[in-house]
């Protein structure tokens, strides 16, 4: 029987190697598909190991302090943690430190925003007018957003004179008591002109005023009585100069240094002067203050100096009175002779060598001591239906900015909209003499820092960092993107606006101490820590026993210290869509990105892979099956005659089915030994990775697979009767018919073999239904995790090797409907030279079988891509528009694939050699 079974192939050699071609390809797809499948899992875990872990992996808030957005998205907003001032006690930060696992536990207190400004000079002497005295007028504009916000300022009138200012420093530095010395000797004092009362209802905000005044002599400097000498960049006798300054709003936060020197490496990142907790000779009245090299902000002066008619300048000198001086000033707007833009760089520089220098000692003449401070709340959304988000305008009164010490005023940029409740917090500052204080606190510059030089964590599993960086906000359309350049939004000086930037001053635990004595109406004296961030000890990636070990710390801590806990492991960014509603000051409405948090969201990356990787094993082993199911009936189907003739020589039915079942076990033991050389080169030139081990499996993959496929027709082949068996193997027509042109023909001809027609069909649709699957399972598989940057990355790792799947699987579908109409040509062929002969062109034979490419395409395509849409709303959930399209897209694959595979068929049909064809029938 084995000898019968070798004859036989090496007689009919041809169909053998059909079938050795069907089954090699549909071994080797299985070797080096699964491997694909392996090398996915492999990717996809190795990617998560890599990315897994974050800056910390627990974070601590209040009780209370997590919104119910959050609780429903599962993701942490941005900004969440300036936010957040205050509401965990120190004791609970000591209770925490105790629990057994954490291998830092890094506080932060967000304490609140305390304002100061930084100033610089533009120089102006190249403008000025070749006389004595010059009036200039200082238009300026607060510029923010990219260029899209613009305040302008009150105007300043500047006086220039060359002659002496003299300023009665004993009754104050002002104006209205600062004298000119004229060339006759007479006094004239500039308040008498330049002194303008300010408008009945001006607000806190520099736009809310009216003009102001100021004056400068290229002899003696500045007009106040501040002795040009002072400053950066002070002018030398001879030069003019005009002095602005900018407000800042900054927030400051307390840290311990230790603890963030282990958990983020702040230490490192200092690039002048000196680390918190570094030895430093400090007062009680001394708070420390590390200060970022950068103000991270988004806040532009742009200046115009115009100059005015000679006559303004001889009015003042003349002594007119302020309101005629006032009024010529305003008709006469002069003409503009500088521009100039100025960064808050310049201006953040010069505040902190404030810092630097001030406090009460002898050396330290600077002041400018902490009278009281603000808080911003957190921002409160309403959620479209299509998932964006809107942030909800809030309305502070005006008045939050007034205070009665002698400290900075409102910020420009915080009279533009408003998204935050904001509150006053005064400090108590001693100059009254109560409380043994004996003055006000002062900030004292020990070094800087740049965030840029922090250790870096990757940046697919950023957590809530804004410690150090602001938040990442771009343009979600391309009308937001063209408006805003290209660039990212940045915060400003609004300390109510949307984006908030990060504290830009830390100080220590100890510094927090002094504020929070002396903190009359907030929480700092209670619960001053805002969050703790925690990193557990024995982490290694994210396998079970690491995520035990960090659900136990979060555990121990909720039941210690009954705060809110998130598990951050894991985390990666998601981008989220705002719909910034338009500023009062120009700024267009703007939909943006924003990067949220999604907790956890490694677990689900590794939840769906092992579900992407089952589905698509799953479709390789079937379309295997199928292939060599349908190889091996055309391999029976064409040996039906000589099969009957054995029965009728007395074969049993147990050899026919052993004879059938030999000859398709050696081409599959022959397949899968080709496959096994093959699977291992060809996986390296896909880059993907196969074992030895897993290549072998290929042998008895193919050899199972053969014989699997090979016995539903070889056991049909046994029990049939052996008259039955020298038939053609079609199904009797019941009654004459005449079909109607070639496609009736085509489909009487597909009919009369239900069972091999279905399984060419059966075979499309596989591949039809595997790729619509396939893309379901791919965009299902990124919706899942929510747009996530780890996620993109790891489809994108993932998503080639299932497109090489598909297409060994079309390739397998093309075979075998190619087969299948060989096959009917081989059965029919008598009917074709028939027809030929009674006058059918061969241009209609071909269309013949073309046409019965077509109906197996479309059966096969259709259904596929209809059951793959089902499959695909039950994966994914739902059906998007490129699922429909990609459902399309595999139907016309399909289709077309089935008439490519018809056209070796048809051009055989038509060169069947007619008379002997017609002879063997006669």
């Amino acid at each position: 029987m084995i000898r019968l079974a070798v004859a036989q192939l090496r007689h009919r050699l041809a169909r053998a190697a059909v079938l050795l071609l069907g089954i090699l390809v549909a071994a080797t797809g299985f070797s080096v598909l699964t491997g694909t499948a392996t090398t996915q899992h492999l990717e996809i875990v190795g990617s998560v190991k890599e990315h897994y872990r974050a800056q910390y992996d627990i974070l601590i808030r209040p009780k209370g302090s997590t919104t119910a957005l959050e609780r429903s998205t599962r993701m942490v907003r941005a900004n969440y943690l300036s936010g957040i001032h205050g509401g965990i006690t120190l004791d609970q930060l000591k209770t925490i430190k105790k629990i057994d696992g954490i291998e830092v536990a890094a506080p932060i207190a967000m304490i609140g925003y305390f304002t100061a400004n930084g100033t610089t000079q533009i120089p102006v002497t190249e403008v000025l007018d070749e006389g004595e005295r010059t009036m200039l007028r200082v238009d300026r504009t607060r510029v923010a957003d990219r260029g899209l916000t613009k305040i302008p300022y009150a105007p300043l009138y500047q006086y220039v004179t060359r002659r002496p200012l003299t300023a009665a420093m004993d009754k104050g530095a002002l104006l209205d008591l600062t004298t000119e010395r004229l060339a006759s000797g007479e006094k004239t004092r500039l308040g008498d002109s330049l002194l303008w009362p300010a408008p009945k209802k001006a607000g806190p905000f520099p736009s809310d005023g009216g003009p102001t005044a100021a004056a400068w002599s290229t002899q003696s400097g500045s007009g106040d009585g501040v002795p040009m000498q002072w400053g950066k960049g002070a002018a030398k006798k001879g030069e003019a100069m005009v002095s602005m300054s900018q407000e800042f709003p900054l927030l400051l936060g307390a840290i311990d240094p230790k603890a963030e020197a282990a958990l983020a490496g702040l230490d490192k990142a200092v690039v002048e002067g000196a680390y918190l907790g570094s030895p430093a000779e400090l007062t009680q009245w001394d708070i420390p203050l590390l200060a970022t090299a950068k103000p991270l902000t988004d806040q532009t002066e742009e200046v115009v100096v115009s100059r005015l008619p000679a006559k303004a300048a001889r009015m003042v000198a003349d002594g007119v009175p302020a309101p005629k001086v006032l009024d010529y000033l305003k008709a006469h707007p002069g003409e503009v002779v500088k521009k100039v833009s100025v960064g808050p760089d310049v201006f953040f520089e010069d505040l902190l060598d404030t810092w630097q220098k001030q406090g009460l000692r002898l050396d330290q003449k600077v002041v400018a001591p902490l009278t009281r401070y603000y808080t911003a709340g957190p921002v409160d959304y309403e959620r479209q239906a299509d998932g964006a988000l809107i942030p909800k305008r809030a309305a502070n009164d005006p008045k939050v900015w007034q205070d009665k010490e002698w400290t900075g005023g409102a910020p420009i940029g915080s009279a533009d909209t408003e998204f935050r409740e904001l509150s006053r917090l005064p400090l108590k500052t001693g100059l009254d003499g109560s409380g043994g204080l004996g003055g006000p606190l002062f900030l004292k510059l020990m070094g800087r820092f740049d965030a840029a030089k922090l250790p870096g964590f990757s940046e697919l599993t950023q957590v809530p960092m804004e410690t150090y960086n602001p938040p990442s906000v771009v343009g979600a359309d391309e009308r937001t993107r063209g408006l805003l350049g290209g660039r990212e939004l940045l915060p400003t000086d609004n300390v109510a606006g949307y984006l908030q930037a990060p504290p830009l001053l830390l100080t220590d635990l100890g510094g927090l101490s002094k504020i929070a004595k002396r903190d009359t109406k907030g929480v700092l004296a209670k619960a001053p820590l805002s969050v703790i961030r925690i990193r557990v000890a024995g982490v290694t990636g994210p396998d079970p026993v690491s995520q035990e070990l960090i659900g136990e710390v979060a555990r121990k801590i909720v039941a210690a210290t009954g705060l809110e806990v998130d598990i951050t492991m894991g985390s990666s960014p998601s981008p989220v869509t705002i719909e910034l509603p338009a500023g009062d000051h120009g700024r267009p409405a703007l939909t943006l990105q924003e990067g949220w948090v999604n907790k956890g969201v490694a677990h689900q990356i590794l939840d769906e892979a092992d579900r992407k990787s089952l589905v698509l094993f799953l479709l390789i082993l079937t379309v295997c099956a199928l292939f060599v199911l349908n190889a091996a009936s055309a391999v029976v189907r064409s040996r039906r005659t000589e099969l009957g003739v054995l029965a009728c020589l007395g074969w049993s039915r147990r050899k026919l089915f052993g004879v059938v079942l030999w000859e398709v076990g050696l081409v599959g033991l022959v397949a899968g030994l080709l496959s096994a050389a093959l699977a291992i080169p060809l996986s390296s030139w896909f880059g993907l990775h196969v074992s030895v081990p897993r290549a072998l499996l290929a042998v008895p993959a193919a050899v199972l697979l053969a014989l699997a496929a090979g016995a539903v027709p070889a056991w049909r082949a046994s029990t049939v009767p052996p008259v039955a068996a020298v038939r053609a193997g079609v199904n009797a027509a019941r009654r004459a018919s005449s079909p109607r042109g070639v496609t009736g023909l085509a489909l009487v001809g597909l009919a009369r073999v239900p069972g091999r027609t279905m399984l060419g069909a059966a075979t499309l649709m596989l591949c039809a239904f595997a790729l619509t699957v396939l893309l379901a399972v791919t965009y299902g598989f990124r919706g899942q995790v929510v747009g996530s940057l780890l996620g993109d990355a790891i489809v994108v790792q993932a998503r080639a090797a299932d497109y090489v799947a598909i297409a060994v699987m079309f390739t397998l579908g093309a075979l075998a409907v190619a087969d299948v109409l060989y096959l009917g040509i081989r059965e029919r062929d008598a009917e074709l030279a028939a027809l030929r002969a009674t006058g059918w062109p061969g241009r209609a034979v071909v269309r013949l079988v073309l046409s019965e490419g077509v109906v197996i395409g479309l059966a096969g395509g259709v259904s596929g891509a209809v059951l793959g849409l089902a499959a695909a709303a039950a994966l994914a959930g739902a059906l998007p528009q490129v699922v429909l399209a990609g459902a399309l897209a595999a139907a016309g694959i399909a289709l077309v694939l089935a008439v490519l595979a018809s056209i070796v068929p048809a051009v055989l049909a038509r060169r069947l050699p007619l008379a002997a064809v017609l002879a063997r029938e006669g």
